[in-house]
């Protein structure tokens, strides 16, 4: 909460998102995914960090800040929480126990591995890393299959509205916010509730339009099928440095 409360009234601004970075040859840049609840961002960040070797930051809450050369992030250390379907999908992956096992529900019935994000680093051989510039955003969302076979469809240069949308409803998590706050004032003076969801999101569109970072809409018609999707292939037409760090 003492970090929390001056990370926010220093300018700071909380959203529900996950993010890895990836190392290019013009160095880290951070891959921010935003979408709804149970909208891929868990299955994304992981799957990322295992096939293409990128820096965990991330899977659930992460913090932007607009600034001279673009926008910077820094994932916030909550727990890490993994579809146990992503995990079956990868035989590569070293087994859990089951005192690693924490398993809870949800409207659509998902069980989830939860971890500290030092165990989640240990127990899948994850590197984690801090704050880095963000390069690419990638906003997920659901929709109708439109043809047999197709399975996922990427959509480049998203525009500045629908972009705009997706920061807005990332930043509505009062909950969380709370939890950051040092509300009762133990290193200080009484915080105050600080920015709503909205303050900050011309300053974020603006420094990401500034620093020509990617923003690209990714569209999954069946979530289920979203652990073993070709999402990188895909990503790559649009953002060819996001395999970089692939072995």
């Amino acid at each position: 909460m003492f970090f929390g409360t001056r990370l926010l009234a220093d300018g700071w601004y909380l959203m529900h998102a996950a993010a890895v970075s990836v190392d290019t040859d013009v160095g880290p840049q951070a891959v921010v995914f935003l979408a709804g609840s149970h909208g891929g961002k868990s299955t994304l960040a992981h799957r990322a960090s295992v096939e293409l070797s990128a820096k965990f930051m991330s899977d659930d809450l992460v913090l932007l800040r607009p600034s001279s050369g673009g926008v910077i992030a820094v994932g916030w250390p909550t727990r890490v929480s993994i579809p146990l379907e992503l995990l079956n999908t990868m035989t590569h992956e070293r087994p859990t126990t089951a005192t690693a096992l924490n398993t809870f529900g949800s409207s659509s019935r998902r069980h989830r591995l939860v971890l500290s994000p030092p165990e989640y680093a240990s127990m899948f051989d994850i590197q984690r890393t801090g704050p880095t510039m963000v390069g690419a955003v990638v906003v997920v969302s659901p929709t109708s299959a439109t043809s047999p076979g197709r399975h996922g469809l990427v959509d480049g240069n998203i525009g500045v509205d629908r972009l705009g949308s997706a920061l807005t409803v990332a930043a509505q998590i009062p909950a969380q916010r709370l939890m950051m706050l040092d509300l009762l004032g133990v290193a200080g003076p009484p915080a105050q509730l600080l920015r709503s969801t909205e303050i900050g999101q011309a300053d974020l569109l603006a420094a990401l339009r500034s620093a020509e970072v990617a923003v690209v809409g990714l569209r999954v018609p069946d979530m289920a099928r979203l652990p073993s999707l070709p999402v990188w292939g895909a990503l790559a037409a649009h953002l060819p440095w996001i395999m970089g760090s692939a072995s």
